[in-house]
C-alpha cells in the first residue's frame, strides 16, 4: 500500500469515527517511509464553525509526560542527574508517605509509575489553586495503595515531581527548559508548554467539547498548569509528527542527537510490567505484553511492538506513537471529552502500515466502551440504592456542618441546604445523600463522582471527622479531620 492509498483509507476511517463518536474534529499525522502526510478534519470550534487542520492547536494532556521524561534524560546524558539516584538528592525538602520512600524513591521509579501511590487525582483536578510545588509537597500526606515497585499504577504527581526536579537541576523553569532544548531545536513553533502562552493570543485553536444531552456542546477550558509537564502541553499534529520521528530515531533526528541511545532505551523499553487490569479495564486479545517505559507505554500489537502515549483532559483526547524498526510514527488529536478515536485510530494506523488485515476498531472500541459504561452504571446504581429508604442521619443536620481538612485533599465544607446536607471540595459541589445512620453517598455525578462516605463520632457522640473513599484503589477511606 502506498502512502497515498493509506491516506485515503485513513480519511475514510476517520470520518466514520467522527460520525460514530460525535467528535467535532480529528487530526492525524503519519510518517512512513520517510514521508509525512496528514489526515482528518472537522470543526475546531462548534461555536464559530472554524475548521481544523494540521496546524490546529489541541491540548495533548498526558502525552506531555514524554517531554519531561526526555528532559530528565538530557540532564542525565550531561551527568547532572541520575535516573537511579534518590529524588531527595535533588530536592532537599522532599518527603513521601514514609521514611523509606522519602530516602529511596528514584526518578526511574517516579516515571515508570511504581511508587506505590494510587492516582489521588482529585488533589490536583479539584484544586487549581495548588501550584506545582504544592502538588509535590502534599505527597507526604498521600497514603499508598501498594508496596512500592511491586506493580504499576498510573500516577500524575510523579511526573509533576519530575518537572520540579528538572527545574532544580537545570536552574530554569521547566517550560523554558523544554522550549530551549526541545521545541526550538526541533522547529515545533506551535507547541506550547503553558496555556497562558497561546490561549487568547493565537488563531486556529481547537476548543474543548463534550457530548451533552444528545449534542456536541462547548465546555469550559480547564487550565492544568499546576501539574506541570504531567499534562499541560498543547500542540498540533504537524509538530507532533516531528516529535514522534525523534522517538522513532531513538533520540536522533536529521543528524542531530537530542538524547543518547542508552537513554532512548530507558524511555522506550519496559521498566515496569503492566498486568491485566492494572491500567485499564479495557481488554483486547490483539494487545498483549503491555508495559511502561519512562513516559511511554510499550506493548505488542498483533505481534508487533508499538510505543505510544495518549492523553485525556476535559474536552480533548490525544495519542502519539511509533512502530520500532518500521519507520512508522503517528499522532492523533481530537477535541471531544473522553472519546476513544485516538486509540482506535492508532491501531488502525498499525494495521494499514504493517499490511495487516484491517480490523474494525471503531466498532471494537465502541463495544468495549459500552460494556464498561454498563459496569460503571451498575456500580453507581448499587451505591445510590443504599440511599433508598435509608435511616436518616443520627444527629440534627446542624451538628454535621463545618469544615473538615486533609493534608493532600484540602478542605470539605458541609452545609445544610433545606432538608439536606451539601458539601464542597475545591471546585466540586455535591449533595450528601443519607445512606443509613452516619453513612452517606457523595452525589456529584456531573463531576463523575459517586462516592461512599461517613461521619465519624467520638465516644461522646461529637462529630470529629469525615471519611470518604476518594481513591478506588485504596482500601481505606480518606479521613478529613474537623477544624
Amino acid at each position: 500500500m502506498t502512502n497515498q492509498q493509506m491516506q485515503m483509507r485513513l480519511n475514510a476511517v476517520i470520518e466514520e469515527m467522527r460520525q460514530s463518536y460525535h467528535v467535532p474534529s480529528i487530526m492525524v499525522s503519519v510518517t512512513r517511509q520517510g514521508e509525512t502526510f496528514y489526515c482528518g478534519g472537522g470543526i475546531a470550534d462548534v461555536t464559530t464553525g472554524a475548521p481544523a487542520d494540521e496546524n490546529t492547536v489541541y491540548a495533548i494532556a498526558s502525552a506531555s509526560k514524554a517531554f519531561i521524561a526526555a528532559s530528565v534524560c538530557m540532564l542525565a546524558d550531561e551527568g547532572r542527574l541520575s535516573l537511579d539516584a534518590p529524588v531527595c538528592t535533588y530536592l532537599r525538602d522532599f518527603k513521601m508517605y514514609d521514611p523509606y520512600m522519602t530516602e529511596h524513591l528514584t526518578l526511574r521509579d517516579a516515571m515508570s509509575h511504581r511508587s506505590g501511590l494510587p492516582r489521588h487525582d482529585m488533589t490536583w483536578y479539584l484544586h487549581p489553586e495548588y501550584k506545582i510545588r504544592d502538588l509535590v509537597r502534599i505527597l507526604r500526606d498521600m497514603p499508598p495503595a501498594f508496596q512500592p515497585r511491586t506493580r504499576m499504577n498510573y500516577q500524575n504527581h510523579m511526573f509533576t515531581l519530575a518537572t520540579v526536579v528538572v527545574e532544580e537541576v537545570s536552574g530554569m523553569t521547566w517550560d523554558k527548559f523544554v522550549q530551549q532544548h526541545i521545541l526550538e531545536p526541533l522547529g515545533m513553533t506551535r507547541t506550547f508548554c503553558l496555556p497562558a502562552q497561546f490561549r487568547g493570543r493565537i488563531d486556529n485553536v481547537a476548543q474543548p467539547h463534550a457530548w451533552i444531552d444528545g449534542a456536541v456542546r462547548p465546555i469550559p477550558y480547564l487550565d492544568i498548569s499546576n501539574v506541570g509537564c504531567a499534562g499541560c502541553v498543547s500542540s498540533t499534529v504537524r509538530d507532533l509528527a516531528v516529535w514522534a520521528r525523534l522517538q522513532a530515531g531513538e533520540g536522533e533526528l536529521e543528524g542531530r542527537r537530542y538524547f543518547s541511545g542508552e537513554r532512548a532505551r530507558d524511555l522506550h523499553t519496559p521498566q515496569m510490567i503492566i498486568k491485566p487490569g492494572e491500567m485499564s479495564e479495557m481488554s483486547f486479545p490483539e494487545v498483549t505484553h503491555t508495559a511502561y517505559g519512562l513516559g511511554w507505554f510499550v506493548e505488542s500489537y498483533r505481534g508487533h511492538t508499538v510505543v505510544h502515549h495518549g492523553g485525556t483532559i476535559d474536552g480533548y483526547k490525544s495519542l502519539v506513537g511509533y512502530l520500532p524498526g518500521e519507520d512508522v510514527s503517528f499522532a492523533v488529536l481530537t477535541n471531544l471529552n473522553r472519546n476513544q478515536a485516538p486509540m482506535a485510530l492508532g491501531y488502525a494506523i498499525c494495521d494499514l502500515a504493517l499490511g495487516l488485515e484491517p480490523l474494525d476498531w471503531c466498532a471494537k472500541m465502541q463495544a468495549e466502551v459500552e460494556r464498561l459504561a454498563g459496569l460503571s452504571a451498575d456500580r453507581t446504581g448499587a451505591l445510590l440504592a443504599r440511599t433508598e429508604n435509608a435511616v436518616p442521619f443520627a444527629h440534627p443536620l446542624e451538628d454535621y456542618c463545618g469544615s473538615y481538612v486533609h493534608g493532600a485533599y484540602g478542605e470539605i465544607t458541609v452545609e445544610r441546604v433545606g432538608s439536606g446536607l451539601t458539601g464542597r471540595m475545591g471546585t466540586a459541589a455535591f449533595s450528601l445523600l443519607p445512606a443509613g445512620y452516619e453513612s452517606f453517598i457523595i452525589d456529584a455525578r456531573e463531576h463523575g463522582m459517586v462516592i461512599p462516605g461517613m461521619f465519624v463520632c467520638d465516644f461522646d457522640g461529637k462529630i470529629t471527622a469525615v471519611e470518604a473513599k476518594m481513591e478506588e484503589n485504596l482500601d481505606a477511606f480518606i479521613r478529613f479531620e474537623r477544624k
